[in-house]
């Protein structure tokens, strides 16, 4: 009888010990290269796009992300810093934003009054291949970016 009990606690325990790196994120630093071929671009602004580079530095729960692109020959920036903690903040002072996991994928909002944006971030086909699907609701244009990027 003694002989099940520490069995079973020996067994309860590895498998307490295992959930923890069973339920880790994954990691998605990198710098991704924008594909263009296989991206379904919808928003207007995109038809000069010629080259795009999205980087995202991640610690823990804790997301710099920034980009460029080049559209018509000019580059446009953006940096925004998140936490995956699903918690309502302001981001670049006009605007709220969140982002949250979603199973091992990312789920951010940033929106005020009249326009939202939501992105859903996950890998594609392998750890080398990254998706940004994006929905855009608001002025000048409703769009639906389906962004698909290498990693460097």
């Amino acid at each position: 009888m003694r002989c099940r009990i520490l069995l079973v606690i020996t067994v309860l325990g590895l498998l307490i010990c295992q959930t923890p790196a069973f339920s880790q994120k994954p990691d998605y630093s990198g710098t991704w290269k924008l594909n263009l071929q296989k991206s379904k671009l919808e928003a207007d602004w995109t038809k000069g796009l010629t080259e795009g580079v999205f980087t995202i530095t991640q610690n823990g729960d804790k997301f710099t992300l920034s980009r460029y692109f080049i559209i018509n020959g000019k580059k446009q920036k953006l940096k925004i810093k998140m936490n995956a903690d699903g918690k309502v903040r302001r981001k670049k002072i006009l605007f709220k934003g969140r982002l949250e996991w979603m199973g091992n994928n990312l789920h951010a909002k940033i929106y005020r009054n009249g326009f939202s944006n939501v992105v859903d971030y996950k890998f594609g086909n392998n750890q080398n291949e990254f998706i940004a699907d994006e929905v855009f609701i608001g002025r000048p244009q409703d769009y639906h970016n389906h962004w698909v990027f290498d990693r460097q």
